[in-house]
């Protein structure tokens, strides 16, 4: 098998893993609202998007220059603005969706109340989701993913990696939202040629979500 076929195959197969794990998770049914507020959260993300992160190199390593093939190269910033602005679109768009989607609420992430005595926890998880996670996320689907599936076309490469990305969350009723958001972010990756400005987008859209549930919370 060649490295390019055998990077494709190896993407593939972590995608569905991943994807077939969300929908595991998700319909067990017993997510804990109040999971922000634990640190163990936090230190479980760490680890998994760890893990995920060096299985993402082993594949790159296999189409030559792993930095390169993920995505990690220098960036015009104006891109940043770009993905910027279009994920703030995705963010009205999911506002507008979320009274007939109720995604927030099939996911089970957000707490009921806030709890003084965790805001710590709280800000750790806030941090994790708007730095490891995003890096982690960004790098498998949009830094390798767009990456080996280029041979067959930039919009095939696109359109995979985004279905795989809504898919890997589990949520169905979410689709609406995700895959225009991973839409937006693989095309940023692939006319920037960088996963940079799609890792600092992604890490806005998080942390904006968290920052708007905390002032929700408190008021």
């Amino acid at each position: 098998m060649s490295p390019g076929r055998g990077a494709i195959a190896a993407w593939a197969l972590i995608a569905i893993a991943l994807v077939v794990l969300a929908f595991l998770g998700t319909s067990t049914g017993d997510s804990d609202p109040d999971v922000l507020y634990d640190y163990a959260f936090a230190v479980g993300s760490i680890v998994i998007y760890g893990i995920l992160v060096g299985i993402t190199f082993a594949i790159a390593a296999r189409l030559g220059r792993p930095l390169e093939a993920a995505g990690l190269k220098r960036f015009a910033w104006r891109w940043v603005w770009i993905a910027i602005g279009l994920i703030i679109l995705v963010l009205i768009l999911g506002q507008l969706l979320e009274p007939l989607l109720h995604a927030g609420d099939k996911q089970g992430l957000e707490p009921d109340e806030w709890r003084p005595d965790r805001a710590w926890a709280f800000a750790i998880n806030t941090a994790v989701a708007s730095t490891v996670v995003p890096f982690a996320e960004e790098l498998f689907f949009r830094g390798v993913g767009v990456r080996v599936w280029l041979p067959f076309g930039a919009t095939a490469a696109i359109v995979i990696t985004a279905m795989a990305f809504g898919l890997a969350h589990g949520i169905l009723v979410a689709l609406p939202v995700l895959v225009p958001f991973a839409l937006a972010l693989g095309w940023v990756r692939w006319r920037s040629d960088s996963v940079w400005p799609g890792v600092i987008a992604h890490g806005f859209y998080n942390g904006s979500a968290l920052l708007v549930l905390y002032f929700t919370l408190t008021n």
